[in-house]
C-alpha cells in the first residue's frame, strides 16, 4: 500500500509542502541531536515564541541575474526591475566574511541564493563548499535546473548541500511554456531525472529534493496532478501562494499588489520572516524577508554593520512587535503580501 501524503505548512505562511516521508530523516540521521535541536528552535520561532540571537537562515544572493524571464518574476517585468536589481556581485572575500559570522554564531542553516538563478555564479561550488566546511549544517539551493548537467549535478553531489530545490511551475509542457518564458521542459526535466538517478546511484540520501509549484491562474487546474506526480519521485512538494510585483507607489492600495486569490492557505497569515531569517543581496542590502520588492524595505547594509547587529537593530524588533501582535497596518509590504 502506497504511503499517505502528509502535508505541512511553512512557517512563513505562505507555502503547503506535500511528502510521503520523513524529510528531516537524512538529516537527522547526519547530524544527530544537533538537527534536533535546530528544528525545534525553528519551531518555536515561528511560532513567535522563541527570538534567536542570531537568524537561524540567512540567505544569500550573490547576484542579480537569471536566464529565465517566467511571467510571475521580477525579472520578466522590466518597468520595475529597476527598483529591484543592482550592479555588481558579492565577491568571493565577503561571502567568506558572512559565513564566517554565521558559524562564530551558531547559525544552523544558510541559502545560496534568493530571486536569482545560482547556476549562473562560477564560483557557486567553491561557495557551497566553503559554507560546508565552516560547520553550518543545512545549506539550501533553488534552481530551474536549465544549467543542470551531468557534471554540474555530480559536482553539486561532491559538496555538502543538503537541499536541492527545482523551480519548476507547471507538469505539462503546455503550460510551462506559458509560465516559464526562455526554459526548456524536456531538457530541465531531463536533467532533473538524471540528477536523481546519479543521488541513487551514488545511495546518497543528501541533498534532499523539492519541487515547487507557484500557484497562478495558469496552472491552479494542475495542482494535485502535479502533487501526486512528484511526490514518489522527489522527498517534498511545495505549492506557494503567489504574490504579484507591481509598482510600489500606491502600496496597499494597489490590487495588483497583493497575493492572489487562489492559495494554498486561504485568509490572513502571520508572517514570522523576522524572527527566522535575513536575506542579503550581492550588493550587501540586507531584507527581511522573500518578498520581490522587500528592497524597499531593507533593514541593513552588511558593507556598515554586521548580520548581528542588523538582526538586533530597532526595525527588525519593530517588525517582530508588529507581526507579533498581529498588528501590520501602516507597514510598507506586508499588509499586501500576507492577507
Amino acid at each position: 500500500m502506497s504511503a499517505a501524503i502528509t502535508e505541512q505548512q511553512t512557517s512563513a505562511g505562505r507555502v503547503v509542502n506535500s511528502s510521503k516521508q520523513d524529510v528531516d530523516a537524512p538529516l537527522r540521521k547526519k547530524f544527530g541531536l544537533k538537527w534536533d535541536e535546530y528544528r525545534q528552535k525553528w519551531a518555536a520561532a515561528s511560532l513567535m515564541e522563541y527570538r534567536p540571537e542570531f537568524p537561524l537562515f540567512v540567505r544569500i544572493e550573490t547576484k542579480f541575474r537569471c536566464n529565465l524571464h517566467c511571467k510571475m518574476c521580477i525579472h520578466s517585468r522590466p518597468e520595475l526591475e529597476r527598483g529591484y536589481s543592482y550592479e555588481g556581485e558579492m565577491k568571493f572575500d565577503t561571502f567568506c566574511r558572512l559565513i564566517d559570522e554565521c558559524a562564530e554564531h551558531g547559525c544552523p542553516s544558510v541559502g545560496m541564493n534568493h530571486a536569482n538563478e545560482p547556476l549562473l555564479d562560477k564560483d557557486l561550488i567553491e561557495r557551497i563548499n566553503y559554507v560546508s566546511n565552516s560547520g553550518i549544517m543545512d545549506i539550501h539551493m533553488n534552481t530551474n535546473a536549465m544549467l543542470l548537467t551531468a557534471e554540474m549535478s555530480r559536482r553539486l553531489l561532491d559538496t555538502g548541500l543538503t537541499r536541492l530545490c527545482f523551480s519548476l511551475d507547471a507538469l505539462t509542457k503546455e503550460t510551462y511554456k506559458k509560465i516559464r518564458v526562455d526554459a526548456d521542459y524536456d531538457l530541465v526535466m531531463s536533467h532533473i531525472d538524471t540528477f536523481l538517478e546519479l543521488r541513487e546511484q551514488r545511495r546518497q540520501d543528501l541533498p534532499v529534493t523539492r519541487v515547487s509549484l507557484v500557484l497562478q491562474e495558469d496552472n491552479e487546474h494542475e495542482v494535485d496532478a502535479f502533487r501526486e506526480y512528484w511526490v514518489d519521485k522527489v522527498e517534498y512538494v511545495a505549492i506557494q501562494r503567489f504574490v504579484p510585483v507591481s509598482p510600489f507607489e500606491n502600496d496597499e492600495e494597489d490590487e495588483l499588489a497583493r497575493a492572489y486569490k487562489s492559495a494554498p492557505i486561504q485568509g490572513t497569515q502571520r508572517c514570522s520572516y523576522a524572527w527566522e531569517s535575513v536575506f542579503i543581496h550581492g550588493d550587501g542590502l540586507v531584507l527581511p524577508c522573500a518578498a520581490h520588492r522587500a528592497r524597499k524595505i531593507a533593514v541593513g547594509n552588511i558593507h556598515k554593520n554586521s548580520i548581528h547587529e542588523i538582526w538586533n537593530s530597532s526595525i527588525m524588533e519593530e517588525l517582530r512587535t508588529r507581526h507579533k501582535e498581529g498588528n501590520v497596518t501602516g507597514l510598507r509590504l506586508c499588509p499586501t503580501c500576507i492577507r
